[in-house]
């Protein structure tokens, strides 16, 4: 598949970076080293590449975000395609993580994801430190609170807290 990007992901990012909010600060400026930190140096961690876990991944690349990791132990079912739309038939039996960054990183040019089909108990601290976030799409319980427990014991050994924004499922219902 050839990529056709037409879209500049940079003054996307910039004008969703710069933009006001409902109810601004009068006194905020935007920070312009911040932002190029967040286009070009921001690396961002993607637990879970299934329904929520697509749409995550998709929305980071659309906005510019360009170094993302996934991580995803699961393989793609015929019954994921109505709602994974990252897959498609030709994906059935194949790593969720990996169909994922390959169907992103074959959209939009310059994108530096890549692909763990691993648990994420199967990490140590070490690779969690690398990053500046962590955007979890589970439908696990115990590994959410495995997540954010690693997360927690990081902050205490190192004083460097991770952001992590959860949202899950656990069967007809959302977190």
């Amino acid at each position: 598949m050839e990529c056709a990007n037409t879209i500049n992901y940079d003054l996307v990012l910039s004008r969703l970076l710069l933009r006001k909010g409902a109810n601004p600060d009068p006194d905020f400026t935007p920070n312009p080293p911040m932002i190029a930190m967040l286009q070009n140096d921001c690396r961002i961690l993607v637990v879970g590449a299934g329904g929520l876990g697509c749409e995550i991944i998709k929305c980071l690349a659309m906005t510019g975000f360009r170094s993302v990791d996934v991580i995803d132990m699961d393989t793609i079912d015929l019954s994921n395609l109505n709602r994974q739309f990252l897959f498609t038939t030709d994906d059935i039996g194949k790593p969720k993580a990996e169909a994922a960054v390959n169907a992103i990183n074959g959209r939009i040019l310059g994108l530096n994801y890549v692909a763990h089909y691993k648990k994420i108990q199967d990490f140590d601290d070490s690779f969690y430190r690398q990053f500046n976030m962590v955007i979890c799409g589970l439908d696990s319980v115990s590994a959410r609170r495995w997540m954010n427990s690693m997360l927690v014991n990081i902050a205490h050994q190192t004083g460097d807290v991770i952001p992590m924004v959860d949202g899950g499922t656990e069967a007809f219902k959302g977190h």
